[in-house]
C-alpha cells in the first residue's frame, strides 16, 4: 500500500501526475538522462526506498552504468543532478508555474521532496539571502553540489511568481506582449508584411537562424555553468598559496563567458546567443537529419586549497545523448592569470571545436547517415574538403573544389567557402592535386583568400589561409603579419598555433616556431598529418636525427606529398638514404613539378635562402634531379 509522501502529505497519485507533467516538458523531454534520474528518485521515494537513493544506485539503475561504477572517480551523477535542479527551476518558473505540486531535489541530497506550490521556502537549500549562503557553505563534503546561490539576473527562484502579486501581473503582461509579437511574426512570414513587422522583428535572433539553416553548419548553445564547493581564500592566504586559483578569480560565470567567446571564434560552428535563438530541431525518428545542434554545460568545483576542477558535458540535442564529458582537475593559476585561462579554454576547444574534434566528427556521422554531403548543403562541401585533407585522395580534392566553387557562385558572401577554396588551390601546388588550366594556382589562391578576409575580417581561419598563401608565394613579412593576426583573432585555435609555428620554422625562426608546435601538440595530441610534417622539418633543421625520424614515423600516408618530402629529409639525416630515395621517387610521381621545376618547389616550401640551399643539397644527394647551376643554387 502506497503511503503519502513529502512533508506536505502529498498523495502518491498526485506526485505521479506531477512527474508526468515535468517529463513531458521541454526542459526534460530533450534529455533522457535527466528524465531517467528524476523518474528513478521519485519512484524510489514513493516506494519507500529513499535510503537506497545514492550516487551509485542512480548511476547504475538510472544511467545504465555497470556495477564497477565508482562515484568518487566519475562525477556524472553530481553533474547531472545539478543540471536536473536547474531544469526543474526553469520548468516551474515557466510552463509549470501553474502546477499544484512541485518536485524539488534539495541541495545536499538526491532524495526528492513533493511540495504544494508556495511551500518551497521550507525546502533545505532553497533559502534566499545570506542565511541560504551560509547553509550551503556548511553542507558536508559528500553532499551533492549546490550549484551556488541563484543570481536573480540569471535564474529567478521558481516560486517568485507565486509569492508576489505584482510579479504575477508583470509576468502575465509580458506573456501577452510576447503572444502579440509571435502572432505578428507569423503574419510577417506568411503574408506580405504591409506594416514592416519583418524589419522590426529581424535582428540578432533572426539572422543567425537563417544563416545556420542556409549553411547547415553545426549549432551549439552554451548553458549557464554552475559552481559548487569551496570558500574563497583570504588575500593573505592566497598570496602564500603558490598562485592557487581562488573561487573569486576563476568563477563559473567567467569560464562560461570565455568558453562561449572562444567557440564563437571558430568558423565551423554557429554559437547560439540563447536557447531562444535555436530553430526547431529537424531530427527524424531514424536520426537521419543532416543538421546537428549541441549544448555544452559545465560545473566548476572550488576546493578549499584555492584550486578548482571544471567538469564539462557536451550533449547532442537531436538524439538526447551525451557525446563528450571531461574533467579538468586541480587547476592552479600561475604568475600569468590570462595565460592559464587561455590554456584551459584551448584544451577545451581542441577537444570539441577543431575540425577533428567531437562536434565535427558527430556532425559528419549524421550527414553520412542522412545521405552524404550532397544532402547537407554548403556544409557538405566543407565536409568533403576536410575528408580530402584526411586522405589526400585526388578524387575528393576534385569533388570538394567543384562543390565549393558552385557554393560561392551561388552565395558570394560564403567567406568560409572562399577560404577553403584557397587551401584547395594551394594543394594543386604543394600536393600536385588536380592542377587546373588557366590562371596559376597561387594567383587563384590569393584571390580567394583575400575575398575570405574581406568578407570575414574577424575570421582567424581566413587570416591563417592568407598566411599559407603568402608563405607559398615567398612573402615573408606578409606571412608573419597574417599569422600574428590569425593568432590574435583566435588564440584558442591549436590549428592556427601549429600552422603558424611551422611557417616560422621554415622561415628560419626555428626556436619560436618549435615552441608553438610543442604547445599545440600538448593541447591536441592527435593532430592532422601536416602538423607532423612541421615537426619533422623543425627537427631536421636542428640536426636532431632521432626526433626527425620519430616524427616522420607518424607520416604513414603515401598520398601526402609534403609528408614524403619530410620523410626523405629525415631519412637522409639519419643515414637511411635508400629509404629517402624511395620517398623521393614517390614524391616526383605524385607531384611532377618536383621534376619540371625542382628549385621553384623548394622555394615554395622553404622561402628562407639558407634553408633552401641546405634542402636542395640533401635532396640532390638522394636522387632528386637538379640542374647544377649557380643560378639554380641561389
Amino acid at each position: 500500500m502506497e503511503a503519502e509522501a513529502g512533508p506536505a502529505g502529498v498523495a502518491a497519485e498526485a506526485v505521479r501526475q506531477a512527474l508526468a507533467h515535468v517529463l513531458e516538458s521541454e526542459e526534460l523531454r530533450s534529455s533522457p538522462q535527466l528524465s531517467n534520474i528524476l523518474r528513478f528518485v521519485v519512484e524510489a521515494t514513493l516506494d519507500g526506498r529513499s535510503e537506497a537513493i545514492k550516487g551509485y544506485t542512480i548511476a547504475v539503475e538510472a544511467l545504465g552504468r555497470d556495477a564497477s561504477f565508482d562515484p568518487q572517480a566519475d562525477p556524472i551523477v553530481r553533474v547531472e543532478a545539478t543540471r536536473l535542479r536547474r531544469a526543474l527551476e526553469r520548468y516551474y518558473a515557466g510552463a509549470g508555474a501553474g502546477d499544484e505540486i512541485e518536485i524539488v531535489v534539495p541541495r545536499g541530497s538526491y532524495v526528492p521532496q513533493f511540495l504544494r506550490r508556495g511551500a518551497a521556502a521550507s525546502v533545505p537549500g532553497a533559502e534566499q539571502g545570506p542565511e541560504a549562503d551560509a547553509a550551503i557553505a556548511d553542507e558536508p563534503p559528500a553532499a551533492i553540489p549546490a550549484g551556488g546561490p541563484a543570481s536573480p539576473a540569471r535564474r529567478p527562484p521558481p516560486v517568485a511568481v507565486a509569492r508576489h502579486g505584482a510579479g504575477w501581473r508583470a509576468a502575465v503582461l509580458g506573456l501577452a506582449v510576447l503572444a502579440v509579437l509571435v502572432v505578428l511574426a507569423g503574419l510577417a512570414i506568411e503574408g506580405g508584411d504591409p506594416v514592416g513587422w519583418r524589419a522590426l522583428l529581424s535582428g540578432a535572433a533572426w539572422q543567425p537562424i537563417q544563416r545556420a539553416n542556409r549553411l547547415g553548419i553545426p549549432m551549439i548553445e552554451v548553458r549557464d555553468f554552475d559552481s559548487t564547493g569551496g570558500i574563497p581564500l583570504p588575500p593573505s592566504e592566497l598570496a602564500s598559496s603558490a598562485g592557487a586559483v581562488s573561487s573569486g578569480d576563476f568563477t563559473a560565470q567567467a569560464i562560461e563567458v570565455r568558453v562561449r567567446d572562444a567557440l564563437a571564434r571558430f568558423d565551423l560552428l554557429d554559437v547560439l546567443a540563447s536557447p531562444d535563438a535555436r530553430p526547431a530541431l529537424r531530427c527524424s525518428a531514424e536520426g537521419t537529419s543532416p543538421h546537428s545542434v549541441f549544448a555544452l554545460g559545465g560545473l566548476v568545483e572550488n576546493h578549499d586549497d584555492g584550486s578548482i576542477s571544471v567538469l564539462l558535458r557536451l550533449s547532442d540535442l537531436c538524439d538526447g545523448t551525451i557525446v563528450w564529458s571531461r574533467e579538468f582537475d586541480s587547476l592552479r593559476r600561475g604568475g600569468d592569470a590570462s595565460a592559464s585561462e587561455v590554456a584551459l579554454v584551448r584544451d577545451i576547444m581542441a577537444a570539441i571545436a577543431e575540425p577533428y574534434g567531437i562536434i565535427q566528427s558527430r556532425a559528419r556521422a549524421r550527414v553520412t547517415a542522412a545521405g552524404g554531403p550532397e544532402a547537407a548543403g554548403p556544409y557538405g562541401c566543407v565536409l568533403t574538403a576536410y575528408s580530402y585533407w584526411r586522405s589526400y585522395v585526388p578524387a575528393e580534392h576534385d569533388a570538394a573544389r567543384a562543390c565549393l566553387e558552385k557554393a560561392v557562385a551561388a552565395d558570394s558572401t560564403f567567406a568560409l567557402g572562399y577560404a577553403l577554396l584557397a587551401e584547395l588551390y594551394l594543394d594543386e601546388v604543394r600536393a600536385g592535386a588536380n592542377p587546373q588550366p588557366g590562371p596559376p594556382a597561387l594567383a587563384r589562391a590569393l584571390t580567394a583568400a583575400e575575398q575570405a578576409v574581406e568578407l570575414a575580417p574577424t575570421s582567424a581561419y581566413a587570416r591563417r589561409v592568407l598566411m599559407d598563401v603568402h608563405f607559398f608565394r615567398g612573402e615573408r613579412a606578409a606571412t608573419i603579419a597574417a599569422g600574428e593576426a590569425a593568432l590574435e583573432l583566435n588564440p584558442y585555435d591549436v590549428d592556427v598555433l601549429a600552422d603558424f609555428g611551422g611557417r616560422l620554422v621554415a622561415l628560419g625562426e626555428i626556436a619560436r616556431g618549435e615552441a608553438m608546435l610543442a604547445k599545440a601538440a600538448q593541447a591536441a595530441p592527435g593532430m592532422p598529418p601536416w602538423v607532423d610534417y612541421h615537426r619533422v622539418v623543425a627537427a631536421y633543421l636542428k640536426g636532431d636525427g632521432p626526433a626527425a625520424a620519430a616524427a616522420a614515423d607518424q607520416l604513414m600516408g603515401e598520398g601526402y606529398a609534403p609528408g614524403l618530402l619530410a620523410r626523405a629529409l629525415a631519412s637522409h639525416l639519419v643515414g637511411e638514404d635508400e629509404a629517402a630515395r624511395a620517398d623521393v621517387r614517390k614524391l616526383v610521381a605524385l607531384a611532377p613539378a618536383w621534376v619540371s621545376e625542382p628549385d621553384v618547389m623548394i622555394r615554395h616550401f622553404f622561402p628562407d635562402p639558407a634553408i633552401a640551399r641546405k634542402v636542395r643539397a640533401d635532396l640532390a644527394a638522394v636522387g632528386l634531379p637538379l640542374r647544377n647551376s649557380a643560378a639554380a643554387a641561389n
